[in-house]
């Protein structure tokens, strides 16, 4: 058996126009092809070496083409000297072309030029990706992470261009020599926005010890702020001294709190009024923001599009002045509506995934980007590896029952419940899974080359520090050979037993992370490839796109068992290598976001790293925690998505992004039009 020979699920996407379905039902995963090409007269499909020839006589014929051990139905059209060739299952088809005759259709013109905007003068229009949500000012409601990025709202800290911390609405901070404790100076005079004629006063320390503890989980449990188990893991409750002064203590110490989870670059929060949540009540501030940010919310229509102003008169901090006065920010979930709706003059601006962004014409549109990709990868979820809580109020006591391991999973290492050697079973699976995947292919296919290969999630390849001992081969027979090595003992679900794996064949469902739209973004491609790639070792696969307010409780409460494809919170290029990783592989961050997996080495080693006194030390436990998560193959990456923007240069003049390591769209207030 030669599996390296078999056909994948998505090789034409990067030759042709190319539809691409899981379908969760049958035996095996189902795929459609359909691709219109100009052939003569020969359609070649590639099993190991077998070439059939095809002679169309009728429109509609039926043939039936024969590979090495698989049987498949091709469909042939005619019209013309234009063939459609329809293929069911996991063929290639290869198709040799003639010169196209002048009758036939022709070929695509050249790159696309810059339109004429149709968008209000005076305005920015922007389509991002996914769906702009609700107008909310409340961090336990799960307000936007991104108004700080935006300009409606502000955070602690900025990151300067050498990567260390610039004051925002904090101007300095002192950590205790012990690490217990730290004490945050905040500035004063800055301007709460008056919504709806309603004035709030300037910002003081009790806005950010509100805006804090409102977020954190273990201040507020019924906060679902998207670090609201980060939060929990790195601090107790905040405390305004005086009105310049905040003071907490640190549950963990990490050294790059200031550069991450209070910085505008990283997983921070938003501070908000007090004073509005107070006077107001908690349902006005659901629907309504009190912030101190350059720009405020004009118009805001759920889930369509909303409009910001800039403030009247100067920002409190000169070089956040507004260069454009309004931005209409418009959400479109479908990448190539995005990309038409630039490419017509409807909106100004986009977010593009590479393979439209490389029809669009660099000296007419300019790319535009915070500096950071989006690392996707597979996270096996259910590997609950620690036995008590490691921080918060719970430290010490035993874990609840572990639902992940009431069923013997084949990619979830239960100790002592399913056999003395289900770790070393399970490792075993989820490297098989890992070597089955053919990184180079879905970086070519999917996004038109411009991508990186991801071996390990939060690990750059570029980076100085990669050394290449931790890459995952493409390997589909070394697959099978290690998954036929295994006692079989395991749920296998209705998987079909006559593939290459036999009895040793199971079920497995692979969930689209939030990332980059969800599920009907790349992220969904990446997970409908990552399913076809096991399903052509013998897998019955299964992909899931619902929606991620429907999943998340599951992370939260450590109860999935599906992997998924996510960057789980860390997996951006931008982020330095030596920075702490982890922590929502712990037990630290219970109550609030987790990757689905906790590990105790995992914990030992986030703590070296958080608690690191130079870089190169951080770096060193760094590489052990690599050493780590490769050997147990917990987080086999995919591909780094380049997450930019392209805007029209008739309209707009110059938009630089400040660098931010957990953003795509950032510094609005950079913006200028022409």
């Amino acid at each position: 058996m030669n599996l390296a020979k078999k056909p994948v699920l998505f090789v034409l996407a990067a030759l042709a126009a190319l539809s691409v379905t899981i379908v969760a039902c049958g035996e095996d995963t189902v795929t459609t092809v359909v691709e219109t090409v100009v052939v003569e007269k020969e359609v070649q499909v590639k099993g190991d070496t077998i070439v059939e020839t095809v002679i169309v006589k009728e429109k509609g014929e039926t043939i039936e083409v024969k590979g090495d051990t698989v049987i498949q139905t091709v469909v042939v059209t005619e019209k013309g000297d234009t063939v459609t060739v329809e293929v069911e299952k996991q063929v290639e088809v290869v198709v040799t072309a003639t010169p196209v005759p002048a009758t036939a259709t022709p070929a695509p013109e050249g790159l696309i030029k810059a339109p004429d905007t149709s968008t209000p003068a005076g305005t920015a229009v922007i389509a991002t990706g996914g769906t702009v949500g609700d107008e909310n000012g409340l961090g336990r409601a799960q307000a936007n992470d991104g108004l700080k990025n935006i300009g409606i709202a502000e955070t602690l800290f900025r990151r300067a261009d050498d990567d260390s911390e610039l004051p925002w609405i904090a101007t300095s901070f002192e950590v205790a020599s012990d690490l217990s404790s730290a004490t945050v100076k905040i500035q004063q005079g800055i301007p709460f926005q008056v919504v709806d004629g309603n004035d709030f006063g300037d910002l003081t320390a009790a806005d950010v010890a509100f805006s804090m503890n409102d977020a954190n989980s273990v201040t507020t449990p019924e906060s679902i702020h998207g670090q609201a188990g980060d939060f929990a893991g790195l601090w107790g409750e905040w405390t305004a001294v005086d009105d310049e002064t905040i003071t907490f203590e640190f549950t963990s110490f990490d050294s790059t709190w200031k550069d991450d989870y209070v910085n505008a670059s990283g997983q921070a929060f938003n501070v908000f009024s007090k004073k509005a949540h107070d006077d107001m009540g908690e349902d006005w501030v659901r629907d309504n923001i009190v912030a101190t940010g350059p720009y405020q919310v004009e118009e805001w229509l759920r889930d369509e599009h909303y409009t910001i102003v800039n403030r009247e008169g100067t920002h409190w901090l000169p070089e956040l002045e507004p260069k454009t006065d309004r931005i209409k920010i418009v959400g479109v979930a479908e990448p190539t509506t995005r990309a038409a709706l630039l490419r017509t003059g409807e909106v100004d601006m986009a977010s593009l995934e590479p393979k439209d962004a490389a029809k669009f014409d660099p000296s007419e549109f300019t790319q535009t980007s915070p500096g950071g990709a989006t690392q996707l990868g597979v996270f096996f979820s259910g590997n609950l590896w620690e036995d008590t809580y490691a921080g918060g109020d719970n430290e010490g006591l035993d874990l609840p029952t572990k639902a992940t391991f009431v069923h013997d999973i084949p990619w979830i290492g239960s100790p002592g419940k399913h056999g003395d050697d289900d770790l070393e079973q399970a490792k075993a699976i989820r490297r098989a899974m890992a070597i089955a995947i053919d990184r180079d292919l879905v970086n070519e296919t999917l996004v038109a080359g411009l991508g990186e290969v991801v071996h390990v999630e939060y690990f750059n390849a570029s980076s100085p520090n990669w050394t290449g001992e931790h890459e995952y081969p493409y390997d589909p027979d070394g697959a099978v050979e290690l998954i036929l090595a295994q006692n079989n003992d395991y749920q296998k679900g209705s998987a079909s037993k006559d593939g290459p794996l036999g009895e040793h064949a199971f079920e497995v469902s692979v969930y689209a992370g939030p990332e980059l739209g969800g599920g009907a973004s790349i992220t969904g491609e990446v997970a409908d490839a990552v399913a076809g790639f096991w399903a052509d070792i013998g897998l019955k696969t299964f992909s899931l796109k619902f929606s991620y307010q429907t999943f998340r409780p599951t992370v939260v409460g450590r109860s999935n068992t599906h992997p998924w494809i996510t960057s789980c919170d860390k997996g951006k290029s931008a982020i330095p290598w030596h920075f702490p990783k982890g922590l929502v592989q712990t037990t630290l961050t219970r109550g609030g976001f987790s990757c689905g997996f906790e590990s105790p080495v995992i914990l030992d080693l986030y703590k070296r790293m958080a608690e690191a006194p130079d870089q190169a030390s951080a770096t060193e436990a760094a590489n052990e925690y690599l050493d780590y998560v490769y050997d147990q193959n917990l987080q086999p990456g995919v591909v780094a998505i380049p997450d930019a923007f392209y805007f029209n240069n008739k309209k707009i003049k110059a938009f630089p992004m400040d660098k931010a390591a957990m953003t795509n769209l950032n510094s609005l207030w950079n913006l200028e039009l022409q």
